[in-house]
């Protein structure tokens, strides 16, 4: 990620050249010594104390989404595409070798994990159709939950509570969203969220009481409402001015207290309960997805030119941001009441 800078709160320290094509998505092991990332037809596995890459598993058809469970910290999850079917790919990090496969039909679109790694969530979208398709990585079988049946219907965007009782999955029409929110073990659907835009990400607190959901407007802004999970309802709805066109990622801080916002012009950082930058990452190459480390004290930016940027946080940001946040940038961020 060229010229990436300090700004705020953030001190780039590395930049890892993964050199394998566009880096789709990004995990780190439970105890932060490595990175994960989906590439062109391949999977590589980032060593974070030398930031250098030290495996790399190829003959993995155009990965994207990858998941893995805190229970199981050597084991990874990834999509697979071939002509004859969808899979989902189970790779051992430390032996760095694809070590199971779960055939799958339809387009899958992401993936989400249970805690205890017993089951995988994986949203498809296929001609009129879309579901989860929830696979027991013990006996292979697959249950399907259905979503949707309309033109233009996808499901997209999984995510699994903390304690693996709900899995929370986009369903984007196409000119709308809702939040569906499924019983992960009862299989069914359980409520539903309208959100007013298309979903373009999704993330949950830790404690599990809210989500944040990011969408696009009609201007092409960005959007975030706040859910409070127990009520189903939308509390607050913040239109978010001057980061890019298209909001690609929301990923939450690992203490809760920060969201970073992936766009087209780099990652803003807001603070999650002031609703103000608190800082930025900005550089010419395009970001494609950000990660913490788990101890919070770094984060990782993949692009869409193959590398991963590692910036330092300075603790605690906010006092950081909050010293003369005028004297070094302009405002970026404009919060104003989003159109309904």
């Amino acid at each position: 990620m060229s010229d990436a800078r300090y700004v705020n709160g953030f001190s780039v320290i590395a930049e890892i050249a993964v050199n394998n094509g566009p880096i789709g998505g990004i995990a780190a092991t439970a105890d932060g010594s490595r990175l994960i990332t989906t590439n062109g037809n391949s999977v590589s596995v980032i060593d974070t104390r030398t930031c250098a890459v030290v495996q790399t598993i190829t003959g993995i058809e155009e990965p994207f989404a990858v998941a893995m469970a805190a229970a199981d910290g050597d084991r990874v999850y990834v999509n697979t595409a071939s002509a004859a079917y969808d899979a989902v790919a189970v790779i051992d990090v430390r032996a760095a070798a694809v070590v199971g496969m779960h055939p799958l039909a339809f387009n899958v679109t992401d993936l989400a994990v249970s805690p205890d790694a017993k089951h995988v969530f994986a949203s498809r979208t296929e001609g009129e159709r879309a579901d989860i398709a929830i696979v027991d990585t013990t006996t292979h079988d697959v249950d399907v939950v259905e979503i949707a049946a309309a033109p233009g219907v996808t499901a997209q965007h999984a995510r699994i509570s903390a304690d693996g009782q709900r899995l929370y999955v986009a369903a984007n029409g196409p000119y709308d969203g809702r939040l569906v929110v499924i019983g992960a073990r009862e299989r069914h659907i359980v409520g539903s969220i309208q959100i007013g835009s298309p979903i373009r990400d999704v993330a949950l607190s830790h404690d599990g009481s809210t989500a944040y959901v990011a969408s696009c407007g009609t201007d092409f802004s960005a959007v975030v409402d706040v859910v409070d999970i127990r009520t189903s309802m939308v509390t607050s709805t913040a239109k978010v001015l001057g980061i890019g066109r298209f909001v690609t990622q929301l990923a939450l801080s690992r203490d809760g207290d920060r969201a970073y916002l992936v766009s087209d012009s780099g990652v803003t950082v807001l603070s999650i309960y002031e609703q103000e930058i608190i800082g930025a990452i900005t550089a010419r190459t395009q970001p494609s997805c950000v990660i913490e480390s788990p101890d919070g004290r770094r984060l990782y930016v993949a692009d869409y030119s193959g590398s991963v940027t590692v910036a330092s946080i300075a603790s605690p940001i906010v006092q950081a941001a909050d010293e003369d946040i005028t004297a070094g940038l302009p405002r970026l961020l404009m919060l104003e009441p989003a159109l309904t």
